[in-house]
């Protein structure tokens, strides 16, 4: 019996310290307190501290009851109501001084939940990615190669700001806050795009399109560098983009000039595209890295502004240094082939100036034993001359450069007599072209 005694009595030892080290952990002592004790306005005399405690809580909570707190975006409102909504106080603190009677005050300021995570889904619903505009292009369409595809702007909730607004008008009491999205424009806009795909320069030849086989050259080269983009710091090279001149490549027989004379030979014509590509370089600003000019001045284009191309030994290569990228469009209309380059514009202006300096008249004729008289090929003078270059830009003198100097060999020419009246004609050698 007095072993139960004691089992029972030690049963209750135990669970007192329980409960007292419960109430320990709690923060609140057994005692009651005093009377004529109020805390927050709340009359909490003679309640223990839990009591207290929960007494003065669903005070503040009927004070909140119908309250809420609305952050507002643009017309979009996120209202926030009780439990979402509450207050946080110093009550513990203040129950742990309430030793004696008379009234306590009670910090309190309103709060929201897991306010960070609440406020990030209010700016994730307006955030969007920004894209800048982009340009595409298409050199098969020949009415409109370039179609410019606007900026896609974007837009956020600054977070940060979001959330110092709030802690600041909970603090206060108010009952919400104005949040702003902040629009994101690109840099690069449709109208940067539009003007990057400007047209720097274009550049025209002509050529007899009843020479059935140097027009099929022409045309075959022309499209062949049709669509050409160079990006920024890229080097052109002619003989790359227009391929060998060979039969199996697709080119055909036409005259070409070798060794100053106009002979037949795969590929002739396509060093009027190769002229006209060059034209259409300088007009546009490029930077001439290679060129080589013909023995022999050919008619479709004046002197000093010709580009000759042969095998892989000669090229004609320009680099873009505009600080973008270059498109190259070539088009071939009946007997015209018109090269033109577009770019960021720059408004600078180009202008050529070819400039005879000399004039080398032919040799005698040569001639030929034949059954009547006629002209075989008629005699051309030879040239000196000079290609310059004329930079123009508004609200600035105009820019001179003197780009080379040229010689043209010039053309003997060759007449067909009747036996009678032919001379012996000592032959001289041939000479590089």
């Amino acid at each position: 019996m007095q072993k139960g005694m004691k089992r029972l009595a030690s049963a209750w030892l135990l669970a007192a310290l329980a409960a007292g080290l419960f109430v320990c952990l709690c923060g609140f002592s057994c005692p009651r307190l005093p009377r004529g004790c109020f805390v927050g306005g709340v009359d909490v005399s003679r309640l223990t501290r839990p009591a207290a405690a929960a007494r003065v809580n669903a005070a503040l909570e009927e004070e909140l009851a119908g309250r809420t707190f609305t952050v507002r975006v643009e017309n979009c409102a996120y209202v926030f109501r009780p439990p979402e909504l509450h207050w946080q106080t110093d009550l513990r603190s203040v129950l742990r001084r309430a030793n004696a009677p008379g009234a306590y005050p009670l910090q309190k300021k309103l709060c929201l939940r897991a306010l960070d995570s609440t406020l990030r889904g209010v700016c994730d619903d307006f955030y969007e990615t920004s894209a800048p505009a982009r340009v595409a292009f298409d050199p098969q369409n020949a009415a409109q190669p370039f179609a410019v595809v606007p900026e896609r702007c974007g837009a956020y909730v600054d977070g940060a700001a979001l959330k110092k607004a709030v802690l600041e008008a909970l603090g206060r009491g108010e009952s919400g806050v104005q949040a702003q999205i902040v629009r994101v424009r690109p840099a690069f806009t449709r109208e940067r795009a539009e003007r990057s795909v400007s047209l720097l320069a274009s550049f025209t030849t002509r050529f007899n399109a009843e020479n059935t086989d140097r027009a099929h050259n022409i045309a075959l080269a022309a499209g062949r560098i049709h669509g050409t983009v160079l990006a920024a710091g890229e080097t052109f090279s002619f003989n790359a983009a227009a391929g060998a001149r060979t039969k199996e490549n697709g080119y055909r027989e036409a005259p070409v000039i070798f060794d100053g004379e106009f002979v037949s030979g795969t590929g002739g014509g396509v060093c009027q595209v190769s002229t006209t590509v060059y034209n259409a370089a300088l007009l546009a600003g490029m930077r001439i890295a290679e060129y080589h000019p013909h023995s022999l001045a050919v008619g479709y284009v004046e002197p000093s502004f010709d580009a000759m191309v042969s095998g892989t030994a000669c090229d004609l290569k320009f680099c873009n240094e505009s600080g973008g990228a270059v498109y190259v469009l070539c088009r071939v209309n009946e007997n015209a082939l018109t090269v033109s380059l577009y770019g960021e514009q720059t408004g600078v202006t180009y202008l050529r100036e070819s400039v005879v300096t000399a004039t080398v008249p032919p040799p005698e004729p040569e001639l030929r034993e034949g059954e009547e008289e006629k002209e075989l090929r008629a005699a051309k003078n030879g040239v000196r001359s000079e290609g310059w270059l004329v930079r123009r830009e508004a609200g600035r003198e105009d820019v001179r450069t003197l780009l080379r100097r040229d010689s043209y060999a010039p053309v003997r020419a060759i007449r067909q007599v009747p036996p009678s009246a032919a001379e012996p004609v000592p032959q001289q050698p041939p000479s590089a072209g």
